[in-house]
Order: C-alpha cells, then sequence, then structure tokens
C-alpha cells in the first residue's frame, strides 16, 4: 500500500475543498459548501497536525543535543572554573599560597617538583575552543573564556617573573644563616667528633649539622639553596600571600621532611631570616604585578564561571525537570 506524505493529503484535501466551494457558490448548493468547509477543517486540522509533530521532533533533538552537550562540554567547563575560583579564593583568603602556575597553557616549567600544593588546570578550553568543538558554545561564552585563558597566560608570566628577585634577596640571607651556624661552637665540636658527619652522633641536630656540612662543601656555581624552596615548594606562593608565619612553616618543613633532616632548627630561626627580607619582598614591582593579574584572574572567573551556571540551570529546568524535589 502506497503511503501518502501529510503534506500531499493536506493539498488534497484542500484543493477538493476548494473545488466544492466554488461549485456550491455558483449553483447555490448548500450541500456542497457545507462540504467544502468538512474538508476545509479536515486541511486544517492535518496542518496542525503535522506543525505541531515537526515541533515536536525538533523540541526532542534541541532537548538530546544540550543534554549531550551538558555532559560533554558545560560540565567540564564548569568543573575546572570552579577549582580555579576555589584556588584563587583560597589564595585571597590566605588559606593557600598563590599557585605557582596554572596548568594548561601550552608550556610547564621545566624540572619543577610541584610538591605540598595543588596546581589549578585550565586544559579544556585549549580543546573547546578549536572548531567544531567550538560551535557547541554561544559567542558569549566563547568570548568569556578566551578572556579567562588569555588572563591566566598573564598570571603565568607574572609569578615566573617574580621567582628570580625573590630568589635573589633571599639566597644571601640563607647563605650567610647556615655560615653562621657553622661558627658555633657546637657544630665546631660536631664536625671533630663525626669527621664532618661521616660518623654517627646522637647529637641533637646532627643530620641539620651534616646537611650544613655538604653545603658548604658545595661545587661553585651551583643553584641557589632557596631555589627549590621558592619554586618547586611555593615558598613563593607564601610570599605572594604576604604570610609570614605559612611561609617559615614550609622553609622548616622542607628541611625536615624533604630534605630529611628531621631535626632542624626551632621555627624561630627561619623566620628571623625571613624578617629581614620581607618588606623588601613585598615591595617588588613584580610582586605587587602578580596581585594585579590574580584579580584580573579571580574576575574573569567569575564571570565565565556564573555564566556556565545559568547555562546549566537552564538546561536543567528545560530539559530535566526543574529544580529537584529533595
Amino acid at each position: 500500500m502506497k503511503c501518502i506524505p501529510p503534506n500531499s493529503r493536506i493539498g488534497e484535501h484542500s484543493l477538493i475543498a476548494l473545488a466544492f466551494f466554488i461549485t456550491g457558490e455558483l449553483l447555490h448548493n448548500n450541500l456542497l459548501q457545507g462540504l467544502a468547509g468538512v474538508l476545509g477543517g479536515a486541511a486544517l486540522s492535518l496542518a496542525i497536525t503535522n506543525i505541531t509533530s515537526r515541533e515536536a521532533v525538533l523540541q526532542q533533538n534541541a532537548k538530546e543535543a544540550n543534554l549531550a552537550r551538558k555532559a560533554t562540554y558545560y560540565v567540564p567547563m564548569f568543573t575546572e572554573l570552579k577549582q580555579l575560583f576555589d584556588r584563587l579564593e583560597e589564595a585571597k583568603q590566605k588559606k593557600l599560597p598563590y599557585p605557582q602556575w596554572i596548568s594548561g597553557m601550552g608550556y610547564e616549567p621545566p624540572g619543577a617538583v610541584w610538591g605540598n600544593y595543588p596546581i589549578p588546570t585550565f586544559r579544556n578550553w585549549v580543546t573547546f575552543q578549536e572548531e567544531p568543538y567550538r560551535s557547541n558554545f554561544t559567542e558569549k561564552a566563547c568570548k568569556l573564556f578566551d578572556e579567562v585563558q588569555k588572563s591566566c597566560a598573564n598570571y603565568n608570566s607574572a609569578v615566573s617573573e617574580t621567582k628570580d628577585p625573590v630568589i635573589t634577596i633571599l639566597n644571601p640571607k640563607v647563605d650567610a644563616a647556615f655560615r653562621e651556624w657553622a661558627k658555633t661552637d657546637d657544630f665546631k665540636r660536631w664536625k671533630e667528633e663525626t669527621n664532618g658527619g661521616a660518623t654517627w652522633s646522637a647529637a641533637q641536630y646532627h643530620e641539620w649539622n651534616a646537611y650544613i656540612s655538604r653545603y658548604l662543601q658545595r661545587p661553585t656555581p651551583s643553584d641557589p639553596e632557596v631555589k627549590s624552596h621558592v619554586w618547586a615548594f611555593n615558598l613563593l606562593g607564601w610570599v605572594l600571600v604576604d604570610d609570614i608565619e605559612k611561609a617559615r612553616d614550609l622553609m622548616q618543613k622542607t628541611y625536615q621532611n624533604d630534605f630529611s633532616t628531621h631535626v632542624p632548627p626551632d621555627a624561630a630561626w627561619f623566620k628571623s631570616i625571613l624578617e629581614s627580607v620581607w618588606t623588601e619582598l613585598q615591595a617588588l614591582p613584580q610582586v605587587k604585578k602578580v596581585h594585579e593579574a590574580a584579580a584580573d584572574l579571580l574576575a574573569k572567573t567569575v564571570q565565565a564561571k556564573d555564566y556556565v551556571q545559568s547555562r546549566l540551570t537552564y538546561i536543567r529546568d528545560m530539559y530535566e525537570g526543574g529544580e529537584p524535589p529533595l
């Protein structure tokens, strides 16, 4: 049996209705005019049904497409924006140091340890910003994400430019403190008793003294002592936060745990080193530049995050039954 398309049936009904109507008018035949009305109504009903069916299909396709976009694109973007926002906000509140890097900008610093603190990422947009993925976002969203990406790159550059000036200021103070330690009678006595650390000693600072002894024997030139503190263990982050207490604790624990000295000097010893340079560090123009870059990045992240959140709410309300009842 041949299937007649709905549009053809509508056309046929309309033509027959028109013929009956014209004939009825010419002959003044009420019956033909009535039939014309019936057929015309049927044609209209078919047209409405056809339009409604097509609209339902379009709406179903839109629902499926947007739910797929949500899972594949929108939620991953929101997740990265949220963790970036949280990390910057925690630094702003001095709960964590400012991150020394935001991963996903296409370049990662070589030889970094990245210990102790989480490194935020902004990787997804690097992929999604290219076609055909980009077409799943509005132009407004694309501009917002482009701005966040640009701000991330500016932040990374600003932090990287701050590293060497901080090392240059802090390292001589640490070097001087180590050499002063080596001048104490306790150190000299330990050195003589252990042959410079070659034999074991029950002295409280045995491992620390051994570390100082090795430090004094380093070849020239060597990497600055504070390089790994400032960069890999992110002492720089606490400098940027302006929290000398957390910076002090980080230095002490790094020697204790990561450099295996186990019993380093007390916190006051490390704080005295930092106090001698802290005002100078905070006055660095590079530090101020990082503060500006961090504030800009946080603002851009908030704008993008809030926009994605609003669109996720729209998808929930439009396609997922609205607000949850529980």
